[in-house]
Order: structure tokens, then sequence, then C-alpha cells
């Protein structure tokens, strides 16, 4: 099948095709969504000579491994409940927010859990599952990243002694360029609560110890009279 950019479409036309193809992909989802639920129900996968359902949707179907998980955990999810389906199918829920809601779903909240999360965003859902099923605070830890691995340099010419070596990162050439910055890693736990992951050098590291120090003595203080022992 060709493809081509439709040049000839007016803007009209072109804002409703948009909006139409966009429809149909998010019908066709759904519709393979619940066909991949029967597939997988019945183990065709391994009739194809294959050991799961994973890698027949990568192998046969083409899909890539976040596609192939996305739609497996739906599939699975869908199964037990039906009306995902038509969320599906109907754009109020999309395959990301679905595995958000996965593991929170039961026969008892599914109509009301799939109601609130409808047309929300995966930030907005997981937000929403905190509120509902807060988490405990993560235990604070600290871990010292491994040491970048030398690399010898590429010698000048002419030159009749190697180069010595040099620490730089070892890191695998992205398929894509990187963004200009990673956004830090923040999960809701809970209301008003939230687990921030980044990293930090040194000096930032022995500031933030001091600064537990400091909070850790000012708790105590606050907290157990001058009469009383701590434990």
């Amino acid at each position: 099948m060709k493809v081509n950019i439709p040049y000839h479409l007016s803007d009209a036309e072109l804002v409703a095709e948009v909006t139409s193809l966009a429809i149909r992909e998010h019908e066709a989802t759904a519709r393979l969504i619940a066909h991949l639920a029967e597939l997988d129900a019945r183990r065709l996968y391994l009739g194809a000579g294959f050991a799961s359902l994973f890698t027949y949707c990568m192998e046969v179907l083409r899909l890539s491994e976040a596609e192939t998980y996305n739609r497996i955990e739906a599939a699975r999810v869908a199964r037990k409940f039906p009306a995902i389906l038509d969320r599906l199918a109907q754009r109020s829920l999309s395959l990301t927010t679905v595995c958000v809601l996965a593991s929170h779903l039961t026969a008892e909240n599914c109509e009301e859990l799939l109601a609130a999360a409808s047309t929300k965003s995966r930030r907005e859902v997981e937000k929403l599952l905190a509120e509902r099923f807060p988490r405990p605070d993560v235990a604070c830890s600290v871990q010292k990243l491994p040491p970048p691995k030398a690399v010898p340099t590429q010698p000048q010419r002419g030159a009749g002694v190697p180069s010595p070596t040099v620490p730089v990162p070892e890191a695998p050439t992205p398929a894509f360029p990187a963004p200009a910055a990673r956004p830090a890693v923040v999960t809701p736990l809970a209301p008003d609560r939230y687990e921030m992951r980044f990293t930090v050098g040194g000096e930032t590291r022995e500031k933030l110890r001091l600064a537990q120090d400091m909070l850790r003595t000012r708790f105590r203080t606050e907290t157990w009279p001058r009469s009383s022992t701590p434990p």
C-alpha cells in the first residue's frame, strides 16, 4: 500500500480527513485489542510456533516492544472488563491510561473508576489513583553511580607514543537526538505526596545530608521533652 502526502486537499478537507482518520484509528485499535484478548485466551500463538503472545505480536504483527506491551496489557484487562473496549473506541480512554488503571480495577469499582478517568491524561490518571489508592512514602536512599569506564583516545597523526586513556562516560549511540533536558521523574503516591528521583553531585549531596541532620535534630528537640530520653 502506497501512502502519499495529501497536497491536493484544501485546509477544511485536510482537517476533516485527519479527524476521520483519528476516529478510525481508535476504533481499529479497540477491535485489535478485543481480538488479541480472544487470541490470547485460546493461546493460538502456540500453534503458530511462538512461546508467548508478546513474541507473536512482534514477529507476526510487526509491533514494537512498547506497542506490544500496551496492547497485551489492555487486551487482558479488557477481557475482564469489556467496557474498556467501548471507551477505547470512543477515545475517552487511551491505551496508556488503561495500562495505568489495570492493576486497580475490580468488579466493584470498574464502572465508576473508568468514568472518573475518562478523557484524562496519564498524569491526571496517576494523580487520581494516588488520591484513591494512596501509597506510603518511599524509603530515603542514596546510591553511588558506577564510575565511567576509561576508553583509549584516537592517536594523533605522526605521534609515536599512544595517547593516554581518558575517562569518559560509556553511552550507546542514541537512535534519535537526545532531548535538551530530561524531565525529573515525579510519581504521585498519595494526595499531596510525590516520589521524585534525580542525580546530584558530591557537593549537593553533602548539603542534603547537612539539611537532614539539622531537621533530625530539630525534630528530636521538638518531639521529646527535655526531661525525657528519646528511644
